[in-house]
């Protein structure tokens, strides 16, 4: 029994893969004569078995793989139960389908093929860690290769910089052996003239950048000026800062004192009094009978002529009786006495008990107070009297004795006294019984016989 079973397993087997013939009751039949020598039991065991395969098997040679998958070499020969997954048994993956791990990329060109590993479907990559020779690093984990000429390139130390490539410290361990990835562009490849208002910058060709500050000279008429500036029309394209573009208009310019701001050039270019200003009649120079005038009205006049500018001056006025010409004022604007003149002693009227001295009377003293122009009027009695020379009045005759005084003075006696003068007239003492002249008048201090 054991046997029998045996050998319909077998024929089993071979039942399942002759199953995809055309006429698959003849290979059952056949089998089935075959097996007449065996045992009853056994035969028919087998032969059931093989009926049954032809319910519950499919047939891989008309199976359709789905996309990423490959009809495998035998399939025109193999079965799969009826429920199994069919592309499982009857074809292989290909690459597309296969996730590339660690240290691995995808190649599109493998992915038809066949395969469901890393080794057939990816390419193996240049590793971070990867050991290259020295100024040589590893081209990273984003190139393929598995070798030192597929993993690794010259470092940007090793390049030269020139043409207009300036060296870049910075990027020296970088890998690189073009300008553009181990050097800095300088001025000399930034094309100023692009922008409007710009001129390349001859002493920055060698310096390090790419924009309109680094490399480029600005026009004037890109700048902005400070108030009341402005930028003249033919510096407009003239290379510079707002030091050399900019220039002041009168606006700004502060009119020294006796010259005003000229309204009609505010906005015209300009940093001088000649430029800017009006002069007034505070700096004009009157001629002749023409005195400066002290009205602020006038001076601030810039018609600048003797009418306007002018007035009378003192050398063109008469003083009144009583008055003379001031001196140092000939020249100075005036037509008034006040202005022009000073008071005599002639028109002051002395206080009481004083009168005019007589001296300032044929003088013309210049004064205006008592203390000047008057003394007491007991100094009458010296009027038409001569001083007399020696001491005392006695020495003199009857008939001079009254028209002759004599002038004494007393010595101050405190630290702060001063010398007192005495006026005395002589006085003839016939009518008291002594034929004799005496200095016997009243002793007047002030008189103007006595200064």
């Amino acid at each position: 029994e054991t046997i029998q079973h045996l050998l319909a397993n077998c024929f089993l087997c071979v039942a399942r893969t002759l199953i995809t013939c055309r006429n698959m009751k003849f290979v059952a039949t056949s089998l089935a004569t075959v097996l007449v020598s065996l045992s009853q039991s056994g035969i028919t065991h087998a032969a059931k078995i093989a009926e049954q395969g032809e319910k519950t098997m499919a047939s891989c040679a008309s199976y359709q793989c789905q996309a990423g998958w490959h009809a495998k070499i035998d399939s025109n020969v193999i079965t799969a139960p009826k429920r199994a997954n069919m592309d499982s048994v009857c074809c292989d993956p290909t690459c597309s389908l296969w996730t590339c791990g660690p240290n691995y990329l995808p190649n599109p060109e493998y992915g038809n093929n066949v395969g469901a590993s890393d080794q057939v479907c990816c390419d193996r990559t240049c590793m971070d860690d990867y050991q290259c020779p020295i100024n040589h690093t590893t081209r990273g984990p984003e190139t393929r290769g598995a070798s030192v000429e597929e993993c690794c390139g010259p470092t940007c130390v090793i390049f030269t910089c020139e043409d207009g490539w300036l060296e870049n410290p910075s990027v020296s361990k970088r890998l690189g052996d073009t300008p553009e990835a181990c050097c800095a562009a300088s001025c000399s490849f930034f094309n100023c003239s692009a922008v409007p208002g710009y001129v390349q910058n001859p002493a920055a060709l060698n310096l390090r950048g790419n924009d309109t500050a680094t490399c480029c000279n600005s026009q004037c008429f890109l700048l902005t000026c400070p108030a009341k500036f402005e930028i003249p029309e033919e510096k407009n394209e003239t290379v510079g800062n707002v030091s050399s573009c900019c220039a002041p208009t009168c606006a700004q310019f502060t009119c020294p004192t006796g010259y005003v701001a000229d309204s009609s050039r505010t906005t015209d270019f300009g940093n001088s009094t000649s430029e800017c200003c009006l002069a007034t009649c505070a700096t004009f120079t009157c001629q002749g009978d023409w005195a400066n005038s002290t009205d602020a009205g006038k001076l601030r006049s810039t018609n600048l002529t003797d009418e306007t500018c002018c007035e009378s001056s003192c050398q063109a006025y008469t003083c009144s009786a009583g008055y003379v010409a001031k001196e140092g004022v000939f020249a100075d604007a005036g037509n008034s006495d006040s202005v022009c003149c000073d008071a005599t002693c002639s028109i002051h009227t002395c206080s009481s008990k004083l009168r005019k001295r007589n001296e300032t009377i044929f003088n013309s003293t210049l004064g205006t107070t008592d203390e000047v122009c008057c003394e007491h009027s007991g100094c009458a009695v010296f009027d038409n009297r001569t001083v007399l020379q020696v001491k005392g009045c006695n020495s003199l005759t009857e008939d001079a004795c009254e028209s002759h005084y004599m002038v004494f003075t007393r010595l101050a006696t405190g630290e702060n006294a001063t010398n007192t003068t005495f006026a005395v007239s002589c006085e003839w003492w016939g009518a008291k019984g002594m034929p004799i002249c005496r200095n016997t008048g009243e002793a007047l201090v002030g008189c103007t016989v006595g200064l």
